[in-house]
């Protein structure tokens, strides 16, 4: 932000040389609007060739005649001098009150209001803050003050933040902009046709060919390990059902000519049993007949 301008606010006071009554108190009633009206067309008719001028607000009205509390708004112009230039401002305006207080001429008129000259005083306790950094603060938005700080450059005022390119530990974003946000200056990361960036400061960059092939090759994997689960699960299942019901045939070596038999049953639980050879109902007098192979010769 250039400054080229900087709002600033004298608190005064004045007496009023009239009675004061109860129904002033009361910024609503039609007392306090007509004094206010016809005090603030007057104030500002004096202030009008004062440096800076812009407007009067009225604080309060009292009693003591009819003391006055209000502020004259200023537009200073920025210089290395504005806080010299802002006392001389203050003084000016007490001048010209006073210079229209001591005309007895003026009060002739009931139309005119007759300020005391004696009570004519700056309230200091309003006093505006004028330094760069207080002026940086005051021109930030609700919310970011906290993150500008004034850069003087040539007699103008800048107010910069840690995104200004050019200053004292500016954040470099690489392949990004920085942006500031409530919690303060952040990078945003830009992508391309050919890389994404990321990173605190977009300082990483990754092509997107290896990109993609790494989430493809994720996705492979995440597929398999999902069909390998299913497969296992249906064969756990498939097992409980009586898959698994093969029988298998051993040798009983105690027993000539037995075999055992083992398996499982439909309720799960294993049976076994054997069965027997009859080998004496076999009739060993019985000739087999192999026919023998026979060799023969062609001739090419």
């Amino acid at each position: 932000m250039d400054i080229d301008t900087v709002d600033a606010e004298v608190g005064m006071e004045v007496s009023v040389n009239q009675e004061f009554s109860s129904d002033l108190k009361d910024n609503t009633s039609q007392s306090y609007k007509n004094f206010s009206n016809s005090f603030l067309d007057q104030i500002q008719r004096i202030y009008q060739n004062v440096q800076g001028f812009k407007d009067v607000k009225i604080l309060s009205l009292r009693n003591g005649s009819i003391v006055v509390d209000y502020l004259v708004r200023l537009e200073l112009p920025f210089s290395l001098q504005l806080e010299s230039e802002y006392e001389k401002v203050k003084i000016a305006l007490k001048e010209e009150l006073q210079n229209v207080s001591q005309d007895g001429n003026s009060c002739q008129n009931d139309q005119v209001l007759c300020f005391k000259p004696d009570s004519i005083k700056l309230n200091n306790i309003t006093r505006t803050e004028l330094s760069p950094e207080a002026i940086c603060s005051r021109a930030a938005a609700e919310g970011y003050e906290d993150f500008y700080f004034p850069l003087l450059v040539e007699n103008r005022l800048r107010c910069v933040t840690k995104c200004t390119r050019g200053v004292d530990g500016a954040i470099d974003c690489h392949q990004g902009q920085c942006l500031l946000e409530r919690s303060g200056p952040a990078c945003r990361c830009f992508s391309t046709d050919t890389h994404w960036f990321l990173g605190p400061r977009c300082e990483v960059s990754i092509p997107w060919r290896a990109l993609v092939g790494g989430l493809a090759g994720a996705s492979a994997l995440m597929l398999l390990l999902v069909a390998l689960s299913v497969f296992l699960a249906r064969s756990r299942k498939s097992g409980g059902q009586g898959g698994g019901r093969k029988w298998f045939e051993t040798w009983d070596e105690n027993t000539v000519g037995t075999f055992l038999k083992l398996g499982f049953e439909d309720d799960g639980t294993v049976k076994d049993g054997d069965f027997h050879v009859a080998l004496e109902n076999v009739d060993s007098n019985v000739r087999m007949h192999i026919h023998r192979s026979e060799v023969t010769s062609s001739s090419l």
